[in-house]
């Protein structure tokens, strides 16, 4: 069999101390399709974009999830981030009404809503830590907004449930291709059994939303808390709402954490955005409506998800022997694919590690040089949420506050469940000029920096 080239022997170590600097080196020296191996398990690393295609669309129901879903299935439970077909397209079908266009248009006074709130307890002058806060925001968005449920008295507890996940993954997960074929047995007899890797985690999980879930049954309101009620069974239900509490927070605190970073220390582009914004919304907070012209706002988090997309790797089996770019790629063989090396391709991206936000104002590239919502079928279904509410915190942030750096050293990218910096990215808050704004909700409120106005 005629292998791909790719590192061998000692090199390949790099990719279990440092898996994501190791990928995108073996990327950019062996090109578009290179091949390693670590113990028993043969990895294809892509990153050409009709190659990705290839697999995400064209030929998608060739392939399943890798291990990483076995991984994140021992957290989530068996749901629609972790299935694979037909059991996934029948939960998409289902779940797809509450994340339609109209339903997504319909959160966006509660998402500027409940940033201001977070941004009432800011202070001038004071280390904010960003990253932090931004969970925080996302986590109380998405309870407000699909659950039905406020999150915020919650929200710390939440997060350290998550830290102790993604500490917990970064040591089993090389080891997994080892036991995987043994938590599959596992799960096949006990499908609803405790988790292998994240009992305590997700026991504390289901303590903090189950309350939600009771107070609910019989409430009548119409949100995706109440579709899930009415179509899954306890066990189904508790597993996509665990789902969209963790990723449908994480993924855009994440990309909105390395936002405010570049804009931090790209004082020239922050002034820009804040341009747009007060041309746009002048005295008043951002709507839906304005969306479609703040163009550059869109250009500024397209920019922050190509460099630092959430998810920066994952991966696809063959169910079968195939070819690809002129290879045989042996059934249950494990494809990445990279999302942050891809996007940071010098061949569709001049200057590939600059942030330059204009880029997207006017390019042309192959559809799946940048992909960090994934494709095909097993497109992140809350992608549109992700979209207006990263866009609608960025604009109603920065008509009140600009940030700067508290430190010079740099935060590095860690490759986890998610892109997250090394070490909390603390900065310094910066009022803009007071003003008087109109909330998305319609009341009319004197918001000044740095003063925290109390609501009803």
């Amino acid at each position: 069999m005629k292998f791909p080239p790719g590192p061998r022997g000692r090199e390949v170590l790099g990719f279990v101390k440092e898996p994501l600097p190791f990928l995108e080196k073996t990327a950019r020296r062996y090109g578009p399709i290179s091949y390693f191996r670590v113990l028993n398990q043969r990895i294809y690393l892509v990153d050409e974009p009709d190659l990705i295609q290839d697999i995400l669309v064209h030929r998608q129901h060739l392939f399943v999830r890798d291990t990483g879903a076995t991984l994140l299935r021992e957290l989530v439970g068996d749901g629609l981030l972790t299935r694979d077909e037909p059991g996934h397209r029948e939960r998409r079908r289902i779940l797809q009404p509450a994340f339609h266009r109209t339903q997504i248009s319909s959160y966006a006074t509660a998402m500027v809503d409940e940033t201001a709130r977070a941004m009432d307890s800011w202070r001038e002058d004071d280390p904010v830590d960003i990253a932090a806060e931004m969970k925080r925001l996302t986590l109380a968005i998405v309870g407000v907004c699909l659950l039905g449920a406020d999150f915020r008295s919650e929200a710390d507890r939440i997060a350290a449930v998550l830290e102790r996940v993604l500490k917990r993954s970064r040591w089993i997960a090389p080891g997994l291709a080892l036991i995987e074929p043994l938590a599959h047995v596992y799960r096949a007899v006990w499908p609803q059994g405790p988790s292998l890797f994240f009992g305590s985690e997700r026991a504390e999980l289901e303590a903090i939303l189950t309350p939600v879930i009771e107070r609910r049954r019989d409430g009548g309101a119409e949100d995706i808390l109440s579709l899930l009620l009415s179509e899954f069974n306890n066990d189904d239900a508790a597993n996509e709402i665990v789902t969209m509490v963790l990723a449908g927070h994480e993924t855009t605190a994440t990309a909105l954490a390395w936002a405010w970073n570049l804009l931090a220390t790209h004082p020239r582009v922050e002034a820009a955005l804040a341009e747009e914004v007060d041309a746009v919304c002048g005295n008043r907070a951002p709507s839906i409506d304005d969306i479609p012209q703040l163009k550059y706002t869109a250009a500024v988090f397209q920019e922050a998800l190509r460099l630092y997309p959430s998810a920066p790797v994952f991966g696809r089996r063959p169910s079968e022997d195939l070819e690809l770019a002129g290879y045989r790629i042996p059934r249950g063989a494990s494809i990445l694919l990279s999302p942050y090396i891809t996007q940071r391709n010098q061949r569709w991206f001049p200057r590939p590690d600059s942030f330059e936000p204009e880029r997207w104002l006017d390019i042309s590239i192959p559809k799946f040089a940048f992909f960090p919502f994934g494709g095909g079928a097993k497109m992140c279904i809350g992608e549109p949420f992700a979209r207006m509410e990263g866009l609608l915190i960025l604009s109603s942030v920065v008509q009140r506050w600009r940030f700067a750096p508290v430190s010079t050293t740099a935060v590095v990218p860690r490759a986890s469940v998610t892109l997250r910096p090394n070490a909390p990215i603390w900065l310094r808050a910066k009022a803009r000029t007071p003003r008087a704004l109109t909330s998305a909700s319609g009341d009319l409120m004197t918001r000044h920096s740095g003063v925290r106005t109390d609501r009803p």
